[in-house]
């Protein structure tokens, strides 16, 4: 799988304290980074193949980064390594991720201390193409075959590639992708390629991965079946009581065979169950059955997947 790309590589041979160790020092001095590799950057420095996200879910991100980063034992460079952002190379020497939207802007907005500024807003960076030799209009329109771009805004609507945002600060913010987080995360629908799912009979033992931006698909279901014009406007705490009152009704709808052509279709919707929030409408706790134990695993059920959105993220 290409988020898998650079899976087993040495974080720690890597030192945000070293230019040499960042893409966009090697890009400009001719020796770019080859697929496969990992590269440093800082946030500001990469651009967004999305146009919109889910400001709870990145508020989420940006407390738990924070959370770590106070712990200073080293846990948030871990966490950061273990979560890398897969990226394509462009032309004109830049950079599109293509996951991990909302722990770039996380990482942007969070306050972190200080004592070890190196390390502070770095993204490992997992370069997954290299696209890097084609014109402008090769190069979207391999992305947008290989699904690596979604070109729509915050409504749902289509955007253009050249009204993509020019970096992850101006991503806008779309309710329903963190309201689609909030069903993914309750099993309405599923996302293969996470320790969460593994044990679901569609996604063969993790070895099917999930196609990237998901999310954004169930939330743009979403829109039209629960909408509400007024979600864009209201507080985030006023659009997270808002989906905590009709949570149940979204996972009912989402585990619907009239849903069954929708890629991450919940095929044991037993699984399916609200996920509790904590009060600024982070995930306290996820169901306690992610479907039936594989052969291998006996009764045991997997842990709660550290992505799980966070982005996974994610997207």
């Amino acid at each position: 799988a290409e988020d898998l790309a650079c899976e087993g590589f040495d974080y720690a041979a890597l030192n945000p304290a070293n230019d040499a160790d960042y893409c966009r020092y090697q890009i400009d001095v001719g020796n770019r980074p080859q697929v496969g590799q990992v590269c440093l950057a800082h946030p500001e420095d990469v651009l967004p193949t999305q146009a919109a996200f889910g400001e709870v879910d990145a508020n989420c991100v940006e407390a738990e980064l924070e959370k770590k980063a106070q712990a200073k034992d080293g846990s948030l460079k871990q966490y950061l390594a273990s979560h890398q952002a897969p990226a394509v190379l462009g032309p004109n020497g830049t950079v599109y991720i293509t996951d991990h939207h909302h722990l770039s802007v996380a990482l942007l907005r969070a306050f972190l201390p200080y004592e070890k500024p190196y390390f502070h807003r770095t993204l490992y960076v997992c370069i997954t193409h290299d696209f890097s030799q084609l014109s402008k209009k090769v190069f979207w329109k391999g992305m947008q075959e290989k699904a690596l771009v979604f070109l729509q805004n915050n409504f749902g609507e289509p955007i253009t590639e050249d009204e993509l945002p020019t970096s992850v600060k101006y991503l806008r913010d779309d309710p329903y992708r963190t309201l689609a987080m909030y069903a993914r995360d309750s099993f309405g629908f599923v996302k293969c390629g996470n320790s969460a799912t593994t044990n679901f009979k569609q996604c063969d033992n993790g070895k099917i991965e999930a196609k990237p931006f998901i999310e954004f698909r169930w939330g743009n279901l979403y829109r039209k079946r629960f909408p509400s014009k007024g979600i864009y406007t209201e507080s985030d705490q006023m659009q997270v009581l808002a989906f905590q009152g009709y949570l149940n009704d979204v996972i009912k709808f989402s585990t619907d065979p009239i849903n069954s052509h929708m890629e991450g279709f919940n095929e044991e919707p037993v699984a399916a169950g609200p996920v509790v929030l904590d009060a600024h409408g982070c995930i306290a706790e996820t169901p306690s059955w992610p479907g039936p134990p594989s052969p291998s695993e006996g009764d045991s059920s997997s842990d709660k997947d550290e992505d799980e959105d966070e982005d996974e993220d994610e997207d």
